[in-house]
């Protein structure tokens, strides 16, 4: 593309932004895609705009005989925070923001589908944007949907923004690259008494605190230290004031790892640990899973040919050790050979902020790598 293009591309970019919605409810969101459909592909033949679910976006791109199709997928969601009055583009959305980069996700997406337009290539492609990615298990339910059963599909790509790299930067590997993530709570059920009459209930809170307590020491015990396994209580909710016993407690977490059952063997421990914590104070503990994604796993093949693309544009290529965030691509990658790669946003001299941060703002120009790559990929 010229410079104008991605001049485009530069105020697509902010205009997402600063339109920031949470999952399934990305309204706003979907309009501003479709407007820039209109831009690009309106009365192009070799194009269909499909609308399969919920806020979802699927653009067909049908241009050859007898070819399969490749896939190509940015997620449409944001978080539930407040953006810094600092950032150069600021949400419009109080108390919602694009704090894991999505907004650059969807503009490579239009970039690569603005690009397809003009050169139109002899290929068969699919262009998925995708509702509900933080934790709504939108790439789950849109499979599940049968959205994609009438396309032979080949392969599935998509593209993480990163500060953790630098611009002109990609990491991948050929193997395992996000892992899976289990959302639980541990509820913790005893009976309220008062604080002066301790021996006439059954402390919720305490049996939650022996929880926390004892749980590291269980995993150390239980798992295989070569393994990994990773489970982090972050929050806690109890009881209803200082002197009285709680009658119920609220531990809410985070479990992840690489292996399907090693996460299997960690949610044992998770629930022989809550119930023998509250049975110590005569109370009944619950494990709850409100969410779960499955591994994001790159096929061998297509990290070659990433390679071989940064090679032959002159692009940084890092081999990633894979990492315990999770990403519901890896619903696509299960189903088709798939990967997936960070492209790097940090410019030089600027301190990188972490995702999911209210400072979280990548460069723009990680536009220019992710498309270059895509494109690539997509000849």
């Amino acid at each position: 593309m010229q410079t104008a293009e991605y001049t485009k591309l530069f105020e697509l970019r902010d205009q997402l932004h600063e339109s920031p919605e949470l999952s399934f409810e990305e309204f706003k969101t979907s309009e501003i895609i479709e407007s820039f459909l209109n831009d690009h592909i309106k009365g192009i033949e070799a194009f269909k705009v499909i609308k399969p679910y919920k806020t979802s976006i699927v653009v067909e791109y049908k241009n050859a005989d007898n070819k399969p199709f490749k896939l190509f997928r940015a997620d449409m969601d944001a978080l539930p925070v407040l953006e810094s009055s600092d950032n150069p583009v600021i949400s419009k959305n109080e108390g919602v923001m694009h704090a894991c980069g999505h907004d650059i996700h969807m503009t490579v997406l239009c970039g690569l589908i603005a690009r397809t337009a003009l050169n139109m290539p002899k290929e068969n492609v699919l262009f998925v944007f995708q509702p509900g990615e933080e934790g709504a298990g939108g790439a789950k339910k849109m499979i599940a949907e049968g959205v994609f059963d009438n396309y032979n599909i080949c392969c599935a790509h998509a593209l993480h923004v990163t500060d953790d790299h630098f611009l002109g930067e990609v990491a991948s590997n050929d193997n395992i690259l996000f892992a899976i993530p289990k959302e639980v709570n541990v509820e913790f059920y005893g009976s309220s008494a008062h604080a002066a009459f301790p021996e006439k209930g059954c402390d919720a809170l305490a049996a939650a605190a022996s929880f926390l307590t004892d749980l590291e020491y269980q995993i150390r015990r239980k798992i295989n230290p070569t393994s990994i396994f990773l489970a982090h209580f972050g929050k806690i909710t109890s009881g209803t004031a200082r002197n009285i016993v709680s009658d119920k407690s609220i531990v809410e977490g985070t479990l992840r790892a690489f292996d399907p059952e090693v996460m299997e063997k960690g949610m044992e421990v998770v629930g022989t640990v809550a119930t023998l914590a509250a049975q110590k104070f005569g109370c009944s503990a619950k494990v709850k899973t409100l969410g779960e994604y499955v591994e994001v796993r790159n096929t061998p093949e297509l990290y070659k040919k990433l390679k071989n693309i940064c090679e032959d544009t002159e692009i940084k290529c890092v081999c990633k050790n894979g990492e315990l965030v999770g990403e519901d691509f890896g619903y696509f990658t299960k189903k088709f050979s798939g990967i997936m790669f960070w492209i790097g946003s940090c410019e030089e001299g600027k301190a990188p902020e972490t995702l999911h941060s209210k400072t979280f703002f990548p460069s723009s120009k990680a536009l220019v790598t992710g498309l270059e790559i895509m494109w690539k990929m997509l000849l």
